[in-house]
């Protein structure tokens, strides 16, 4: 059964709230500081500025339709009926939501629906009307929180969303990304960066993006790059960041992104492309399924939970968590099929684990654990292990107090482990182990592993969680 959730009257209430804050974005995207990108595209062809802006300025511009709330799936919801003043020329819905939520619009009031895909306007395929609804599935564990409902139509209305920040960058640069094996959703997009104050979008140009910078790779180059090389999706080069973007919802077929940027001039007259971080959106925990950096004064122990062993050592200093002895597990994160990324290095005699999948007994002890382990332990230098039992090692050791990082890919067929240099322009080495027993999910862990006659330290940079997909969406032009 298909609820209806969206009276007209929560409607007109989100239009009165939102129209004068949202008239002064408009003013300062449009006129205050000239023409933004996303203007630029939508009058490609017209001969000048001023004829432009005299073109925009005949759209009458509203706010959209917005609606906060918190609804769980598994279920099937359907709006009211939005009556449009013209026949209806492109819908556009961007959307907050955990898992998986599919949504569908319709111009004609439900008689026929077309999908949409979030942050990417609806310009054709569907029938013409002007009785606007949209229907969405919510799956299994999932949320959907809010929705951001725009329009346009034959009587020069516009209810599409007008992004002011877009104000404060000069270029933007489309990014084009190629679907993977599935439909995913809430997707970390990796990529390589080198421009200076980045601001991401989805397809329609204006909603914001959450991004994490993990960080420049090495000095900045002599000289920059064209436009047209500087979003790569190789590994990255000399002065670029790897970048990580949060694109919402990407389909099988692929979709876009918009990057945002500017390029700062520097005292002596060059151009300076070290990028910079917007801290509005540029945070690992909304783009990852799990993240901590240890960038505060104390473990978050709303992440984790903490099980000290004899010597019952742990810090949090400078930016990474020193353990000694000692385990730290998720308190309420599992894993279920994922990859697993960190960054850490061992004092001598001393090996880094991290318990990949754990399951819990009614007692709650760790009944069953898959760990990857990493030393320069003879016969234990790069293994997979269950329950502390090595199944498969490679003889590569590591050197004491060198930062490494590391990739545990989980999946129902079993675990690939993965060593790459800091700068991750090599890899090391690489073992994998398909008989891991019947386990769907699990807590992770972090742990120091010492030689009980001279116990060390294990020092965790970072480590992130993301979803796995057998064939990964990745950029394919710019």
């Amino acid at each position: 059964m298909i609820n209806s959730i969206f009276s007209l009257e929560a409607i007109e209430k989100a239009e009165e709230d939102e129209m004068n804050k949202y008239t002064v974005g408009i003013i300062l995207g449009l006129i205050g500081v000239g023409l933004y990108p996303a203007l630029i595209r939508n009058c490609a062809g017209v001969p000048s500025w001023a004829n432009c802006q005299a073109q925009a300025t005949q759209v009458l511009e509203q706010a959209p339709i917005i609606l906060e709330y918190n609804l769980s799936g598994p279920a099937a919801i359907e709006t009211e009926t939005i009556t449009t003043s013209g026949t209806i020329k492109t819908i556009s819905v961007s959307f907050e939501s955990i898992g998986q939520v599919r949504l569908e619009a319709s111009a004609n009031g439900g008689i026929a629906y077309t999908k949409i895909i979030n942050g990417q306007p609806l310009v054709d395929g569907f029938i013409p009307g002007n009785q606007l609804r949209l229907r969405a599935n919510i799956g299994p564990d999932s949320v959907l929180k809010k929705l951001v409902i725009g329009y346009t139509d034959s009587s020069e209305v516009s209810k599409l969303y007008r992004n002011p920040d877009l104000a404060n960058y000069k270029y933007d640069q489309e990014i084009n990304i190629s679907g993977g094996s599935q439909e995913v959703f809430n997707y970390p997009l990796r990529l390589n960066v080198d421009k200076d104050a980045i601001y991401f979008t989805a397809a329609d140009g204006q909603t914001p993006l959450y991004y994490y910078l993990e960080g420049e790779i090495a000095a900045s180059p002599a000289a920059p790059r064209n436009d047209e090389s500087r979003v790569i999706a190789n590994p990255p080069k000399a002065g670029e960041a790897i970048c990580w973007v949060n694109v919402p919802q990407i389909p099988q077929e692929g979709t876009k992104i918009y990057m945002y940027y500017n390029d700062v001039i520097t005292s002596s007259g060059g151009l300076n492309l070290r990028y910079s971080r917007n801290d509005n959106y540029n945070d690992g925990n909304k783009v990852f399924l799990f993240f901590d950096d240890f960038s505060g004064t104390a473990l978050n122990e709303e992440k984790w939970e903490i099980i000290p062993g004899l010597k019952k050592e742990y810090n949090i200093q400078n930016g990474y968590l020193q353990l000694k002895d000692c385990l730290v597990v998720t308190r309420n994160f599992k894993t279920e099929e994922a990859i697993l990324e960190f960054k850490a290095k061992a004092e001598e005699n001393t090996g880094i684990q991290v318990v990949v999948r754990s399951k819990v007994n009614a007692q709650g002890l760790a009944a069953y654990e898959q760990i990857v382990y990493s030393s320069n332990y003879p016969g234990a230098e790069h293994t997979i292990a269950i329950n502390n039992i090595a199944k498969v090692n490679i003889g590569k050791p590591i050197d004491p107090l060198t930062y490494y990082m590391y990739k545990a890919t989980v999946n129902s067929t079993g675990i690939l482990f993965e060593r790459y240099s800091e700068n991750q322009q090599e890899k090391q080495a690489v073992i994998k182990f398909l008989d891991v027993g019947n386990i769907d999910q699990g807590y992770i862990g972090l742990k120091s592993d010492a030689a009980s006659f001279n116990a060390g330290s294990v020092y965790f940079d970072w480590i992130r969680v993301r979803p796995y997909v057998e064939v990964e969406p990745k950029v394919t032009d710019v």
